[in-house]
Order: structure tokens, then C-alpha cells, then sequence
């Protein structure tokens, strides 16, 4: 036996869907039709340089991923970023940030993305390097990274080894210049 429907379930759910007030039926070349409907821009509050620093200081202050070495500067409502990262995303946070303050007109993003040489790294790809020619050659030679310097000291046999090991380095990412402190003929 069937128990009858209620009288409810047979009306429309919900009342249909009425354009904004404000739509205009649009026809485009290719023949569709649509509503348009107007949507307000974003109200902007503007601000005089001085106080868009303040806001655009606060902001990256308060960011989770933009590091402490990024500077912020207003020229005309243009907020400019610079500074160096060491990833990508932290770059970009840092433009997320300011972007949508009241007051900016545009971002410039001058931040450097330079990945850290980790002297480990360094030290690897140099033995990897000397493996060819002199297996003994990479324990003798000691790698130091700050920043994206490297220095090379101890010694090696020949001025090959030392121009392997120097190239080495170089072939690391991250590697901005290499100070080669290595004796040859010892």
C-alpha cells in the first residue's frame, strides 16, 4: 500500500531566480543573449603616501610568509616592494599583502628571488666533480657558504683540480660569486 504525497513536495523548492534590478539584456555579435547585471566597483578610500606606508609596513609586518628583509616604499598610491627571498612564494606574499589596501594604485615587485647555496651542496657537487680525476682531492678542500658566496679553501695537486672545483661551485644553484682560496701543488 501507497501512503499519498504530501502537497507540499509538489510545489517548486525555491521561487525562481529574478535577474538583478539593475540587469540589462545584452545581445552579443555571435548572437547569445544574456543579463548583465551591474556590479558596483570595489570602493577605494584614498590615502596620501604617507599613510599607505604606515598600512603597507603594517601589512607585511603582519604577512605569515613574507620574510623581515623586504622594504616598502609609496610613490603617487604605487606601493614598490624590494628586498631578496629566497622562494618564490614569499615573493608573492609579500605583493598579496599590499595589493588590496585602500589606497594603491599599483604594486611594483622588485624582490629578488636568490634560493640559498647550502655549502653542503657545494661540497657534493665538487667531489662529484673531482670524483673523475682524484677521489682524495674533495676531502681536502673545505666549502664555507654565507649568502649566496662560496669560498673554496685548502689544497689540491694541480690547477686543473682547483679550475674542476671551481667550476663545480659555479654549477651550484643559488651561487652568486665563488672566492677560490685554493693552494695548487701542495
Amino acid at each position: 500500500m501507497s501512503s499519498p504525497m504530501p502537497h507540499q513536495l509538489s510545489a517548486p523548492p525555491f521561487p525562481p531566480l529574478s535577474p538583478p534590478s539593475s540587469a540589462k539584456r545584452t545581445v552579443f555579435d555571435n548572437g547569445v543573449e544574456a543579463e548583465l547585471g551591474a556590479i558596483a566597483d570595489r570602493k577605494c578610500v584614498p590615502r596620501d603616501d604617507h599613510e599607505l606606508l604606515a598600512a603597507s609596513t603594517q601589512a607585511l609586518r603582519d604577512a605569515l610568509y613574507v620574510p623581515k628583509g623586504v622594504v616598502v616604499s609609496v610613490n603617487k598610491g604605487t606601493v614598490v616592494l624590494d628586498g631578496r627571498t629566497s622562494f618564490y612564494y614569499e615573493r608573492a606574499a609579500a605583493e598579496c599583502a599590499v595589493r588590496f589596501l585602500d589606497g594603491v594604485r599599483a604594486v611594483e615587485n622588485h624582490i629578488l628571488v636568490e634560493p640559498p647555496a647550502l655549502a653542503h651542496d657545494v661540497h657534493m657537487t665538487i667531489a662529484a666533480a673531482l670524483i673523475r680525476t682524484a677521489a682524495d682531492e674533495a676531502a681536502h678542500i673545505a666549502v664555507h657558504a654565507v649568502g649566496g658566496t662560496v669560498i673554496l679553501q685548502g689544497a689540491v695537486h694541480s690547477r686543473a683540480e682547483r679550475d674542476t672545483a671551481e667550476r663545480a661551485a659555479w654549477n651550484v644553484e643559488g651561487v652568486r660569486s665563488v672566492i677560490d682560496n685554493l693552494i695548487v701543488g701542495v
